[in-house]
Formats: structure tokens, C-alpha cells, sequence
């Protein structure tokens, strides 16, 4: 069924789960909207012959289905947001570090092409799962799973800070490019790449701070139980301002 479904996904972005993306994807250098409206929010970003091709779409009221196609592998995300319930769904080969440099440069394109503000269902799930694609990690087998907001998600404080951020740890989180917490990037617990405005995603939209995600950023939690927070977790955090990190 798994199966069935990422080739139904992979199909309607004409690429088929054949292990092979179509020519013309191939010769495409590049960000490029393929379909943007409402609903619907197809995109692909190819770099030196490599392409992944990613298809949004709201197929009922707030239920959207997200599909990354390299061709091998195929990655499909069914999210329902009324029932608070995702499933994540890999097929095919482990992630290796050019997939990771196309799903970078394709989170760079939606960032750009995406409004700050006011976004529709499928917009805002676009982003979200992209930005989490960036943690999925690199040169593992991925098996499907089911993630539920209600088992749950929990906000930590945005001012940078000792705190605790679940299962027994005590870590420095929080806004701020500084709040690196002596281990690298800062923003501990975004649940987002990089640190605010200055980085992809950008803070609007985007300003989710939990617990999971800080276990994560420390390697002190995995990516799949950070799955809930990246897809439905509320933002709690505000911008600092236009052009500064927070």
C-alpha cells in the first residue's frame, strides 16, 4: 500500500517510481515552480544532472500529501491536521549528501516564493517539511512511521536559558544566534534550519521552539520524535526584528 501510494504521488508529477527522474528534469538547472495555487504546490531543483521534485497537495480539507522524488529514493509525507496525525514514508535508497544538497537549495526556492504571511495549508506544509527533510538523516535506512501531535509536542522557553528540555536533560535553548549552547548553531530547539530571519527557514512562519527539537539539536533525541513538532507544533516565538537573528 506504501508503495502504491508514492507511485500514485510520484505519478502526478510525471515521474513515475521507475528509479529514474524523466529527461527533462534531468537537463534542469535550478529552482522552478512548476504549479502554485490554493491547493497545489509543485517545485523541483535540479543541480548537475541531479533533481528532486517535490509535490504538495491538499487533497481534502487540511489533509496534504507531500512527495520528494530523486527518482531513488521517494519520500511521501501523509499529514492530517484535523485528526493531528502524520506518516512519514521512504522508499528506495538512503539519503546521501547530494540529496541533501538539492533539498537545501530547494528550501532556499520556497523560501523566496512563499509569502511570509497568510500562507494556505499547503504552503505552510511545504515548508515545514522541507525544513524537517533537512534532519532526515544521511546514508540510514528509513522505515515508515506514524507520529501523533497528541503524544506530543512541548514548548520550551524562547529567552535563551538553562532550562529543560525533556527525558531528564538540562540544556542552554532558545532565540538567539549566540544561544549555541558551547555546540555549534545557535536557536537550540528551533524547529527550523539555521537561526531565525538571517537563515532558511525564515522566522515568520517558522518560530516553534520545543523540547524534542532541542534533544535533537543536542543528538540527545532522534529526528522521528521531533516529526510532530516540525509538522504541527504552534509557533511560540516572535521575530526580533527584520534582518537581525533571533
Amino acid at each position: 500500500m506504501k508503495r502504491l501510494l508514492l507511485c500514485a504521488l510520484s505519478l502526478a508529477v510525471v515521474v513515475g517510481c521507475s528509479g529514474a527522474p524523466p529527461e527533462q528534469s534531468i537537463a534542469q538547472e535550478g529552482f522552478k515552480v512548476l504549479q502554485h495555487d490554493a491547493t497545489t504546490l509543485e517545485a523541483t531543483y535540479g543541480s548537475g544532472g541531479a533533481v528532486v521534485r517535490m509535490l504538495a497537495v491538499e487533497t481534502q480539507a487540511n489533509v496534504v500529501e507531500v512527495t520528494y522524488d530523486f527518482g531513488d529514493p521517494v519520500i511521501g509525507f501523509h499529514i492530517d491536521f484535523n485528526q493531528g496525525v502524520g506518516q512519514f514514508m521512504p522508499s528506495g535508497s538512503p539519503l546521501d549528501a547530494a540529496h541533501s544538497h538539492l533539498l537545501a537549495s530547494l528550501m532556499e526556492g520556497l523560501a523566496r516564493e512563499l509569502p511570509e504571511e497568510g500562507r494556505t495549508r499547503v504552503e505552510d506544509a511545504a515548508e515545514r517539511q522541507t525544513s524537517f527533510m533537512q534532519i532526515v538523516p544521511v546514508g540510514e535506512v528509513l522505515t515508515a512511521y506514524e507520529y501523533v501531535s497528541e503524544r506530543g509536542w512541548t514548548h520550551i522557553s524562547c529567552s535563551c536559558g538553562r532550562q529543560y528540555i525533556g527525558s531528564g536533560y538540562y540544556r542552554t535553548a532558545g532565540m538567539g544566534c549566540g544561544c549555541t549552547g558551547g555546540s555549534g548553531n545557535g536557536c537550540k530547539g528551533r524547529c527550523g534550519q539555521g537561526c531565525g530571519v538571517t537563515s532558511l527557514p525564515r522566522c515568520v512562519g517558522t518560530t516553534a521552539y520545543t523540547q524534542d527539537c532541542a534533544k535533537h539539536d543536542y543528538g540527545l533525541g532522534s529526528f522521528a520524535a521531533a516529526s510532530d513538532d516540525y509538522s504541527f507544533a504552534r509557533n511560540n516565538c516572535s521575530c526580533s526584528g527584520v534582518g537581525s537573528c533571533s
